[in-house]
């Protein structure tokens, strides 16, 4: 089935690059770059090199940096592939086959809010969790919140909840800032992870 959707010439996603200019390409980069420094980050911690906890204790930090690797590579991804977009053109042609088309600007609103509550819940839950890693990469944690905001503003611009809440989300400009100022951010934070002897 999922064939045959995709085969509709008016589907609304096909495999291809979304954003094949410079300025596309360096976001790419940045995430790339993020994410090879989280990578390294891990190995190192993995090794007991870098610190995660307070009071010169190396501690089981390095699956939050993988984590942190793996999320920038998929956000890098998905900035030329435009996943989102074919999650929405899904929802939208079952909409058309359910019925129910007249409310998906209800639905997509209502997504949009319950997408953006799970990801402050998750990130609030990721920084009680792991309190002392993002107390030692403080970086690190301003960056995932950029990030954090920024996909949930993304959602809400491409669903069109931006227009049910009355906001002019469509200045792609702060969209560039977030995603390159929340990669970097990330990048220096993993770059700079805190070594025993530093201590």
């Amino acid at each position: 089935m999922a064939q045959l959707m995709l085969a509709q010439p008016d589907f609304g996603w096909r495999p291809q690059l979304d954003n094949p200019t410079f300025l596309g390409w360096s976001v790419v980069a940045f995430y790339g770059v993020a994410a090879l420094a989280c990578a390294r980050a891990a190995v190192l911690a993995r090794a007991g090199r870098v610190l995660g906890a307070q009071g010169g204790r190396p501690a089981g930090c390095a699956p939050v940096w993988w984590v942190l690797a793996s999320a920038l590579c998929f956000l890098g991804v998905n900035k030329q592939l435009n996943l989102q977009t074919l999650m929405i053109a899904i929802g939208r042609n079952l909409a058309a086959a359910g019925g129910w088309s007249h409310q998906r600007r209800a639905v997509q609103l209502v997504f949009s809010v319950v997408f953006g509550f799970g990801l402050w819940l998750a990130l609030v839950w990721l920084a009680a969790r792991h309190r002392d890693f993002f107390r030692q990469n403080p970086r690190v944690f301003w960056g995932v919140l950029v990030l954090v905001v920024f996909v949930a503003l993304r959602a809400a611009t491409i669903n069109h909840a931006d227009s049910f809440l009355r906001l002019d989300l469509k200045d792609e400009h702060w969209a560039w800032v977030m995603e390159i100022g929340g990669s970097v951010l990330i990048g220096i934070g993993a770059a700079q992870s805190r070594q025993p002897s530093e201590t």
